[in-house]
């Protein structure tokens, strides 16, 4: 099975780390992860994503190559046309343009998908089995942190991010055993 992760932010940092050990427990086998980001490590990022500050200035694929060699990565954004060559999407991205392209893609070639997010401590699992999952994302076309702005200013942190890492690692571990996705999961702490 092949899946493509897009996003190796704030929750796809942590996501790669948890991936990459349920492999090397061979929990998780015949499965190719392949990470698509265009990003690169900032100084920002080092507060709430999974880099050192010797990661910045490097490919966020680059960084987490090197640390998590189960998985593959490519320093591009996935395209519609790239999602087509998958068997499950994964979404660990800041934006409602790339969330509906996944739709569009699912909804045209049945490739299923799980979209994860984050807001500080709200935190939240949708997938492809979500009802209405339009109507999930709001209006907004713009990227947004899986922080709190304000917070950020403080250089105050939630946790959101790296614990919804962990239930998509579930929700793949799942998947990957059953071809069962979530339909939704949202909490706020």
């Amino acid at each position: 099975m092949k899946v493509s992760v897009i996003g190796c932010g704030g929750i796809g940092s942590y996501l790669a780390q948890h991936l990459d050990r349920l492999i090397d427990l061979e929990q998780i086998k015949d499965t190719t992860f392949i990470f698509y980001d265009d990003d690169i490590v900032e100084l920002k990022n080092i507060l709430y994503q999974n880099f050192k500050t010797s990661d910045i200035d490097t490919k966020k694929t680059e960084a987490l190559s090197l640390r998590y060699i189960n998985l593959k990565f490519k320093a591009i954004r996935l395209t519609k046309d790239l999602m087509k060559d998958t068997d499950l999407i994964v979404l660990c991205v800041d934006n409602n343009t790339t969330r509906k392209d996944a739709w569009e893609v699912y909804t045209r070639h049945a490739i299923p998908f799980i979209d994860s997010r984050a807001n500080g401590k709200v935190f939240g699992l949708f997938s492809s089995e979500t009802p209405n999952y339009l109507d999930t994302l709001g209006k907004s076309t713009s990227s947004s942190s899986c922080q709190n702005p304000f917070q950020l200013a403080k250089k105050e942190i939630e946790y959101g991010n790296v614990i919804v890492a962990s239930i998509m690692a579930q929700a793949i571990l799942s998947y990957t055993r059953s071809k069962n996705l979530p339909s939704n999961i949202m909490i706020s702490m």
